[in-house]
């Protein structure tokens, strides 16, 4: 802290003070009063801010729980860009395996990815892989081999790599260099420690059903030498052939160089560990479990947006606004809660009469207007008999007269259907698309065609590949899941939505707001350094005066003295 001293003012860290007090005045006090009346309107445009945040605070909450809902729902909608490979709830799957004894089954592992078509199979495994593995005699674990030569080495049908014994190689040495080549010749080595100065080398095929290959070059003959091969050039001493996997599905014979089958049935792989007892049942299905996981992870992602606003709508005991409701009365909280509402009461345009509405399905309103499953068993009842019509209610339907013509985006909430008119050229080129006779209502880029901005078609997007020329029927009807998505990008779009523009339009006004409180506690602190300038000149002048009259008195006094 720095002090200094002029003319009767005091400055310390940066501030300035009256220390002359002749006038008996408290100027400290007057100069802070006159000032707050300056800043007062400061502090009212500080309180503004303070609770713009709060609000911008509270929108962005409201914003990450709308966006939670909507995360919540996607999981049961028709995916935005199917065609691609995208998957929702629905196009889960479960496998099962059973035997007809009814014991667990061992020796098979499944595992499935939506791909897989639901269905039972009888799966048998026969035979499974296994690598070739041979051996060599045993040798001194020290000593070299006392050969020297070239052999070449690899699987059938692989390549070969040559490796060289010289007269001081021993059987670690050798070892060493074939595994220095194992990535090439898928073959390894391994020493079998017989006693401490006897090993034993032992070749592996590093993948099944492959056989190894190996033959002198030139020099000694050293795999001879050393036991791996006989006078004949045949392995010597094989522990283990070289042999596939062997399956039956369905009654059909399958073979495979590997354990691991993924090519066999469509989405699924087969792990095989051993034969198993006769045949087993594999039963693929939907994943019921994440169908109804992502049901009731949409209720209480509603729910939670829901009692957010319900908080936020709160009234004191006084009648008005609760003291933590900031956003109470706020429209578009409000648009935002009739929206929520009417399109769960509505249910869904695909929907079909067996599940029309959320009650179908055991989802009910509470008194607060919140979401509860009140009946499980019909959830669950829909989900394992009716789980076709469940998905006809959540899931948007698409439908069209040509299997070529795939979604790929579906980012509207209309539900249509109209008849798609391609032109091609003579290269089978798509030159132009109309709906309904509208040659405006699609742009083409190659093979896809984008719903035009500012029609009903905006927010479609439709790949065609091989593209004919003529007519398309196209049917889209938006299911529950795909309508709220859509509905809800008005409220959390991060850059778009109301949300978004009441977020932007508070921050850009407190830049504002903030940017006046500072002028005036700016201009304050300048009126404070002239008033300090004023009192303090103020107080000097009757200090000087007290003195002039202290010195008039004693000039007097010294007068009277003299008589």
């Amino acid at each position: 802290m720095s002090t200094t001293s002029t003319a009767g003012v005091s400055t310390s860290s940066g501030a300035s003070y009256i220390t002359s007090t002749a006038s008996g005045l408290d100027t400290d006090a007057l100069i802070e009063t006159a000032v707050a009346q300056k800043t007062a309107r400061a502090d009212t445009i500080d309180a503004k801010v303070t609770a713009n945040e709060a609000k911008i605070a509270a929108y962005e909450e409201l914003q990450t729980l709308v966006a939670a809902v909507s995360d919540a729902i996607e999981g049961l909608a028709l995916p935005a860009y199917s065609s691609l490979g995208s998957e929702n709830s629905f196009d889960s799957r479960s496998a099962a395996l059973s035997s007809s004894s009814g014991e667990t089954v061992t020796g098979l592992a499944v595992d499935v990815t939506s791909d897989a078509i639901n269905g039972d199979y009888e799966i048998e495994v026969v035979q499974l892989a296994q690598a070739m593995k041979v051996s060599a005699s045993s040798g001194s674990s020290t000593d070299a081999i006392g050969v020297a030569g070239v052999l070449s080495l690899g699987v059938e049908g692989g390549e070969a790599v040559e490796i060289t014994v010289t007269a001081t190689t021993t059987l670690s040495d050798l070892a060493k260099a074939i595994n220095a080549q194992s990535d090439t010749t898928g073959v390894q080595a391994s020493l079998i420690t017989l006693d401490s100065s006897t090993v034993q080398l032992v070749l592996s095929a590093t993948d099944t059903n492959q056989t190894i290959v190996i033959s002198s070059v030139s020099g000694d003959d050293v795999a001879q030498t050393i036991g791996l091969t006989d006078d004949t050039g045949a392995f010597a001493n094989v522990l283990r052939e070289a042999q596939p996997s062997i399956i039956t599905v369905d009654g059909a014979t399958v073979t495979r160089d590997t354990n691991e089958l993924t090519d066999v049935i469509e989405g699924v792989s087969l792990s095989l560990s051993g034969v198993t007892d006769g045949a087993a049942t594999l039963t693929v299905s939907t994943d019921s479990s994440a169908v109804k996981t992502a049901i009731t992870d949409f209720i209480d992602a509603y729910n939670a947006l829901k009692q957010y606003m319900l908080d936020q709508s709160a009234v004191s005991s006084d009648g008005g606004a609760d003291e933590d409701a900031v956003l109470f009365a706020d429209s578009v909280m409000r648009m935002l809660n009739s929206t929520l509402q009417t399109l769960i009461n509505s249910g869904s345009d695909a929907a079909s009469d067996d599940i029309a509405m959320f009650s179908d399905m055991g989802i009910t309103w509470t008194s607060e207007g919140l979401l509860e499953l009140s009946d499980e068993t019909a959830l669950n009842d829909a989900i394992l008999s009716n789980l076709d019509a469940l998905e006809s209610f959540f899931e948007t339907d698409f439908s069209t007269s040509d299997i070529n013509l795939k979604l790929l985006a579906n980012e509207t909430t209309s539900s249509l259907v109209f008849t798609l008119t391609i032109v091609t050229d003579e290269t089978g080129s798509i030159t132009s698309a109309a709906a309904d006779g509208d040659a405006n209502a699609f742009t083409v880029s190659g093979s896809r065609l984008v719903g035009a901005e500012g029609t009903i078609y905006e927010g479609l997007s439709f790949t065609l590949s091989p593209a004919t020329a003529g007519d398309i029927s196209v049917s889209i009807q938006q299911g529950f899941a795909n309508l709220l998505t859509q509905t809800l990008t008005q409220f959390d779009d991060s850059t778009t939505s109301l949300i978004q523009q009441r977020i932007d339009t508070l921050t850009d006004l407190n830049t504002d707001l903030s940017d006046r409180s500072d002028k005036i506690r700016e201009d304050a602190e300048t009126y404070r350094t002239k008033l300090v300038t004023k009192y303090a000149n103020m107080e000097a002048e009757l200090e000087a005066a007290r003195l002039l009259q202290e010195q008039i008195e004693a000039i007097l006094g010294a007068s009277d003295d003299d008589e």
